[in-house]
């Protein structure tokens, strides 16, 4: 249960005491009624005696209550606040990674763990408090029944680690039962993610559809097929554990008056007690698995932590921005020889190198075939991707990661695969009359408005998308602009308004633009136009050579 535990420490260092405390004085009282309901047993009849045992009985049964609601509300708290902490320091350390290091980790780990693994984490709280809880009631109860007999209390210990070995023997199988069941539950995410956003695709086609309803029920069906294995094994050893200690009672009662004569007196205490013990013990056993899908899950979360911070340290420590700072701007972006790999392999895609500079106030398009590397290198001169080799300078400076950050300020971009934030974040305080001017300009006043800090839907078309998404980065009114085929997916009055006349107006306004397109009947508008393939540049053609 290490990593389960050093999660809990860090979060309980203030209050550890205290719990450790107040489940002791519970498990104390709890040991404290049994001794007190044996010893009244022996003394019916005599009321004055009885009175002092039901005195004793009351205090122990409060302090048995009061503590262990104490501990309790602590840990739940702990618990609900450690998966808080957890959650909110995961998502900080995704906005503080770079796209490279997000993108290798990949979706579904990361909804995994804010999701299934943070609520096995925050459920396993009252299951410590009760075995911890259950472990001190045990070792005073066995004290008792040592007092009472030290033959029982042998058979008793001999019963209890019999069991613990049962269940723990199961551990190591089940700790790799659970990998493969994690591995199966992160490619039915993956499944049920393409179930919901390639709907429409499916809906349109019922043979796509038939044959990604067979891949999602067949891994449901593995993972369905490993939780049982793991439950049947665990449940297999939970009861082996337990049906020692009835076995234990079985010797007690039937083999110990055999072999030791005066045994006899105290049989009637010492099987009361091993029988209030029992429970405790079966219970310990019981949480024992619960526990262990708990520490792999905190296991789980650590490990994508260290991920994140080993892949980001690879990377250059970026340095923020001051929050609200204006882009600076800029007379000239040069790229010299610059270069980018995806991934590790001869078959990785690969883009440069490349060599080609940006002025102020130019329009500039990147054309070429799919898979040329035209998004590739959008991200790359934004800043978002880290050249393998060679500079970025801006203004003669060369691009470090000391500066990048406030580089990438200058820029506002609609990526092919772009993202509608519901709320206009960095412009939340934005007047809502020219916010919805923009949208009325954009022609899709009628579908969406803004009011409240945010957009009234996001259920629009493709094509509405993105000119939701091109409002938004014109009120950001940033210097230089990046359009990944923006232009695809709108109607030709649309195209003409967006080439003829809205990209000559932000030219004139002093905006740079770098647009990926395969509209050549506009290449006219641009005052450059790139041609990559393979993820090299085939040639540039200046305006006046078109």
């Amino acid at each position: 249960m290490t990593h389960l535990l050093q999660l809990v420490r860090t979060e309980s260092a203030g209050v550890r005491r205290e719990i450790l405390v107040t489940t002791a004085v519970s498990g104390i009282a709890n040991a404290a009624i049994i001794a007190i309901i044996a010893q009244a047993s022996q003394s019916a009849g005599y009321d004055d005696v009885q009175l002092r045992y039901l005195l004793m009985f009351i205090v122990a049964m409060v302090l048995y209550i009061m503590c262990l609601r104490y501990s309790s509300k602590k840990m739940i708290r702990i618990m609900t606040q450690l998966v808080q902490k957890l959650r909110v320091r995961l998502v900080d350390k995704l906005q503080a990674a770079e796209l490279p290091v997000v993108e290798k980790v990949g979706k579904s780990p990361i909804l995994n763990a804010l999701t299934h693994e943070s609520t096995t984490i925050a459920d396993s709280g009252e299951a410590m408090i009760e075995g911890l809880q259950s472990i001190i009631f045990v070792c005073f109860g066995f004290a008792y029944v040592a007092y009472l007999s030290r033959p029982a209390f042998y058979l008793s210990v001999v019963s209890a680690i019999v069991a613990l070995t049962l269940v723990f023997r199961a551990r190591s199988q089940a700790l790799q039962l659970m990998q493969k069941t994690r591995d199966r539950e992160l490619v039915f995410l993956n499944y049920a993610t393409d179930v919901l956003e390639g709907f429409k695709e499916a809906r349109l086609n019922q043979k796509k559809s038939d044959d990604l309803r067979d891949d999602v029920h067949e891994v449901a069906e593995r993972v369905t097929e490993l939780r049982e294995e793991i439950e049947d094994l665990q449940t297999r050893r939970t009861i082996m554990g337990r049906a020692s200690f009835y076995i234990l009672i079985a010797m007690v009662v039937f083999l110990l008056p055999v072999i030791i004569e005066t045994y006899t007196e105290v049989i009637a205490e010492t099987v009361t007690a091993i029988l209030f013990v029992v429970g405790p013990l079966s219970m310990i056993v019981g949480i024992v698995p619960y526990l262990t899908r708990s520490n792999e899950s905190a296991r789980s979360i650590l490990e994508l932590e260290a991920a994140l911070d080993q892949m980001s340290g690879e990377t250059p420590r970026i340095k923020a921005t001051k929050a609200g700072s204006r882009p600076r701007g800029f007379r000239s972006i040069e790229v010299d020889r610059a270069s980018y790999r995806y991934g590790d392999t001869e078959e990785s895609f690969s883009l440069g190198p490349l060599s080609f500079d940006l002025n102020e106030g130019e329009i500039l398009f990147l054309t070429g075939g799919n898979g040329s590397g035209k998004s590739t290198l959008l991200k790359l001169v934004a800043g978002l991707y880290p050249l393998d080799s060679g500079k970025i300078r801006i203004d003669g400076d060369v691009l470090e990661s000391g500066n990048i950050q406030s580089y990438r300020e200058m820029f506002s971009a609609v990526f092919s695969d772009f993202h509608l934030f519901r709320k206009l974040y960095n412009l939340l305080d934005s007047d809502e009359a020219l916010v919805n001017a923009m949208l009325e300009r954009m022609q899709i006043s009628r579908k969406v408005r803004f009011e409240d800090e945010g957009f009234s839907t996001l259920e629009l078309s493709t094509g509405q998308r993105k000119r939701l998404a091109l409002a938004v980065s014109l009120l950001e009114d940033r210097p230089i602009l990046i359009f990944d085929e923006l232009a695809a997916d709108q109607d030709p009055e649309f195209r003409e308004f967006l080439y003829k006349e809205l990209l000559p107006e932000l030219q004139r306004a002093g905006r740079t633009i770098i647009a990926a397109t395969h509209d050549d009947r506009y290449f006219n508008v641009a005052d450059r136009v790139i041609r990559m393939e393979y993820g090299t540049i085939e040639y540039i053609r200046e305006r006046d050579q078109a």
